[in-house]
């Protein structure tokens, strides 16, 4: 398998190289929202975009990591308390305990 994602890593590397190659000295303007670039390279555009987008990814990534350290300290703390429950009821007898002697004059 890692010899898969190796292929599949160098081809996308040698794709990046070969179109900042066909690229090269090209000059673009690039509109974000109200703000106007002009004549920025379109290599260091597609790097800006690019890293924009890991940095994205990273940050919904620690958010997800966030969410399920939650869900399993929440988990932790229900079988805790499960096996807490557990071992009372374990230690229960099993036998019923006798019903008290009830005196003569009072029933």
């Amino acid at each position: 398998m890692w010899f898969v994602r190796g292929v599949i890593a160098l081809v996308c590397v040698i794709a990046v190289l070969w179109l900042g190659m066909l690229n090269a000295g090209q000059q673009v303007t690039f509109r974000f929202f109200t703000h106007t670039y002009e004549g920025l390279n379109l290599n260091l555009l597609t790097l800006l975009v690019f890293i924009a987008g890991m940095v994205f990814s990273f940050l919904v990534a620690v958010v997800g990591e966030l969410q399920l350290r939650r869900t399993i300290g929440r988990q932790r703390r229900e079988i805790a308390r499960l096996e807490r429950e557990l071992a009372a009821l374990r230690s229960l007898p099993l036998d019923e305990p006798a019903a008290p002697a009830i005196p003569e004059g009072e029933a």
